[in-house]
This record gives structure tokens, sequence and C-alpha cells, in this order.
């Protein structure tokens, strides 16, 4: 599978604001794209992707991850 190789630069102007949407689909774009990026490297199978793409849209498994960082997001007892 080929991906469209796209390059962006920060020009130095302000960094536009995104609402809720826009920033969700944003970072599944580029969790996509880590995900693509290592199977093209051989260091994840299609099989692994599908999966990993599979817990980051469902919103059961977010709202766990999210419950379960604790305060803080550290995650975990001390």
């Amino acid at each position: 599978m080929a991906v469209k190789t796209r390059e962006f630069v920060y020009t130095g102007g302000p960094v536009p604001d995104l609402d809720g949407p826009e920033y969700a689909a944003f970072l599944l774009n580029l969790q996509k794209g880590i995900l693509l990026s290592l199977e093209q490297r051989n260091l994840l199978t299609a099989s692994q992707r599908e999966r990993c793409l599979a817990m980051l849209k469902d919103p059961c498994i977010q709202k766990a991850k999210a419950t379960s960082a604790g305060p803080a997001g550290k995650g975990g007892s001390a």
C-alpha cells in the first residue's frame, strides 16, 4: 500500500484553534500515519496495525484508558 507523502512546515504564524471534532480527526490521522510508518518499516504487521486502529477508534477503550490513568495522568498507584 503506497502512502502519499505530505510535508508540513511551521511558518511561525499563529496556530489555528481546533474544535473538538477537528482535533479528534487530526489526532486519529496522526496516529494512523505513525502506525502506517511502523508497518512500512516492518515493525508492525498489518494485523497489529488493524488491532491498534480498532483500539484507537473504540470509545469504550478510550474511556477506560482515561479512567485508569488516575489524577494528572500519572497512571496506577504509587
